[in-house]
């Protein structure tokens, strides 16, 4: 049972943040009724599945909730800006109560008493003096027989539903406990039992259900399989026609005889007079149709759903364990490569060249594991700017975009701290006021851009805001007087930017809970550069600030190139390398400035023995070769001694004495045991850039 409840715990806390989504989007478009059927649709799964885990508490919780959310369903309330912010504060409630597996700490007892009033109130109900599971069956239960109304049911299933994991007789199970129910199947889909798929729904049912259930919650039991299903619920009476002797015979002479159901036998006049508009009198049975749902174009396609269903869990340590024997498999699979390559041997060669092929499969798999999509983590900064914007009476409209970009799962959770703190930074001393922003001829909401995209080898996150910027003189005048620089030096626009770093350097007059402490830009660019990621900044006055993260693709394995330099060796990642030259190719070779000339264009160059220090001779036989690499804003010569070829690089991390070598960025080993030194080209190219700001890169 553990193990079911750790499930639930986990699924719990995801259909939470999802919810959260979920509100904070009907929170901007209160209108939408496609999210109102969302947030209505997780609610109504998070209470089944707490009910049936034995949690009756967040069951119950959640029951007031979904009640408040039926009406707007409704159309009897309608979405407020009080209703979101007491909805989001339950939703914190029950991922405290979800932490802590329980209710039993007073002030969890305290803030459910307090937030049921408050949900109660939405619903015009009294607080009860204690939480009941279904406080709106107490109202029906006054006049049980007149209350009981029969409605009937024509249930189709999509021919897909059982391989999307629904299985309908669950449903049809489901109806039953609503009330009194009769359900006959249709047959006249049934095919040759030789041509169906068995796992194909070839069936559907005519449903007869008398209840005191209100026509919503019969909806709510085929809120899973409205996508490509047929449904329609109909109010036959209001009275119980099960005890109408005339409708029971008519009903089981259509059984007997295996006759069509026909709607307009089965609909008597009873001798208590029914409102006339409580009966659909038809002439005929009815056509299926689809059923009207307000702009389900957020339901799953059938190709989504089958992913979806597909899909299994697995612990993220697994991920790990299983990364890490794929790393020792490309290195031992190096190694009898380079067996190989010693052997006259074409059996064991095509053996070798099998087992590299099916390596770099596995690869590629194992890493597409521990991809994940960027927005399941820009989902969590919705709710915080929110509520930091709303604490400091500022509006602020934020969007992001690229939430599809992939990252690694290890890169995702260690980013997610430093974008918190860039983006209080940006809601407490970037956006301004609405009286700051009006006398600037501003609109009075402020917006936020958090963007994610693919740039060369590396993803690049921005967070960019239309607020005050940041102006370098107040900067420089902040830096001098804290003594990190003198007065008389001389700083590009970019490096007074970067003096933000510094441990300890802040701005702000005024210390405030958001930001503004002093402390944690530096830890910012601590954590990227951990990352072998790369921040820059660019502001202008009363126009806004833009930040921009580069990282790796993966902290792993890499498809690289393997060069020689000297009695070294190095990888070089194969997604930046533009095009390789032998340095015969180059021409008009200008040491001063270090620019070549490579098929008619102008390309600054890097000699990697003049960075390296590099002594030994060259070997009488080796050309000089050029690797052309880009790291998105600029293409620059890497000039080595020769050019081995590919090579799957598993990226270990470096030791304390290359810490300061900014242009590595970890080490791989080779078939026969020699280390190779990986380069980290976006800050090779960069730094590079830096030092020669003159030179126009092509």
């Amino acid at each position: 049972m553990d193990n079911m409840k750790a499930v639930y715990l986990e699924e719990a806390n995801e259909l939470l943040n999802n919810l959260e989504n979920a509100l904070l989007q009907l929170d901007e478009t209160p209108e939408e009724k496609s999210l109102i059927e969302e947030v209505f649709r997780i609610m109504h799964t998070l209470k089944g599945n707490s009910s049936m885990f034995g949690f009756a508490n967040i069951a119950e919780f959640i029951h007031n909730l979904e009640t408040v959310y039926d009406h707007i369903r409704g159309g009897k309330q309608q979405v407020t800006k009080e209703l979101i912010d007491t909805t989001l504060a339950s939703m914190d409630h029950i991922k405290q109560i979800v932490d802590d597996h329980e209710l039993s700490d007073s002030s969890n007892k305290d803030r459910h008493e307090s937030l049921t009033i408050q949900i109660l109130s939405f619903t015009g109900e009294a607080a009860p003096t204690q939480i009941k599971a279904e406080p709106r069956e107490v109202k029906e239960v006054v006049a049980p027989e007149s209350a009981e109304k029969t409605y009937h049911i024509h249930f189709k299933p999509g021919k897909s539903v059982v391989k999307d994991g629904n299985n309908p007789l669950y449903l049809i199970d489901e109806l039953f406990t609503l009330g009194e129910c009769r359900a006959l199947p249709y047959t006249e889909r049934v095919e040759d039992i030789n041509k169906f798929d068995p796992k194909d729904c070839i069936t559907g049912w005519s449903i007869f259900l008398a209840t005191e259930k209100a026509e919503n919650d019969i909806k709510d039991v085929f809120v899973f399989v409205e996508t490509g299903s047929e449904i329609k619920v109909e109010k036959l009476s209001d009275n119980n026609l099960f005890k109408n002797g005339s409708f029971k015979e008519n009903l089981s002479s259509m059984v007997l005889e295996n006759a069509p159901v026909d709607i307009s036998v089965l609909q008597i006049v009873e001798e208590a007079p029914v409102s006339s508009s409580g009966i659909t009198k038809t002439a005929e049975a009815p056509e299926p149709q689809k059923v009207d749902k307000p702009k389900e174009t957020r339901a799953a396609t059938p190709a989504a759903k089958e992913k979806a269903v597909t899909s299994i869990r697995v612990q993220s340590e697994k991920l790990d364990e299983l990364m890490n024997l794929v790393s020792e498999l490309i290195t031992t699979q190096a190694a009898l490569s380079l067996y190989t390559d010693k052997q006259s041997n074409s059996e064991l060669e095509s053996i070798s060249e099998n087992v590299e092929k099916l390596s770099r499969q596995l690869r590629d798999i194992a890493f597409g594991m521990t991809l994940i999509p960027i927005n399941n983590m820009f989902g969590r900064f919705q709710r915080m700017v929110r509520d930091i914007s709303k604490e400091l009476g500022k509006e602020v409209a934020f969007i992001t975009e690229g939430g599809e970009t992939e990252l690694d799962k290890s890169i995702i959770e260690s980013l997610t701290d430093p974008l918190m703190h860039i983006l209080r930074n940006s809601l407490d001393h970037g956006i301004e006021s609405k009286e700051e922003r009006q006398a600037l001829g501003k609109p009075e909401r402020g917006t936020i851009v958090l963007r994610a995209y693919y740039s060369g080898t590396n993803v690049n996150v921005e967070i960019r805001d239309d607020g005050k910027g940041i102006n370098p003189d107040v900067i420089r005048e902040k830096a001098i007087e804290k003594g990190v620089i003198q007065e008389d030096s001389v700083l590009s626009k970019k490096e007074i930017f970067n003096l933000i770093f510094h441990a300890g350097f802040s701005t702000a007059k005024v210390i405030t809970d958001v930001s503004g402490r002093g402390v944690g830009m530096d830890v910012v660019r601590r954590n990227i550069n951990n990352l072998r990621g790369e921040i820059d900044i660019e502001s202008e006055v009363n126009e806004g600030t833009t930040l921009t993260i580069s990282l790796p693709l993966s902290l792993s394995i890499i498809d690289g190139l393997l060069i020689e330099l000297g009695k070294g060796y190095f990888v070089v990642p194969l997604a930046a390398i533009d095009k390789c030259y032998t340095h015969a190719d180059a021409k008009e070779v200008n040491k001063f400035t270090n620019i070549m000339e490579l098929d008619n264009e102008q390309i600054p160059y890097i000699d990697l023995r003049e960075i390296f220090h590099v002594k030994d001779e060259l070997k009488q036989d080796i050309t000089r070769q050029i690797v052309v690499v880009n790291n998105g804003k600029g293409r620059v010569g890497l000039i080595c001694d020769h050019i081995i070829g590919e090579y799957q690089a598993v990226i270990k991390p470096l030791g304390v004495y290359f810490k300061e070598q900014d242009h590595i960025s970890g080490s791989t080993i080779l078939g026969d045991g020699t280390v190779a030194l990986v380069f980290d080209t976006n800050r090779l190219v960069k730094k590079y850039v830096t030092k020669h700001e003159d030179i126009k890169l092509s």
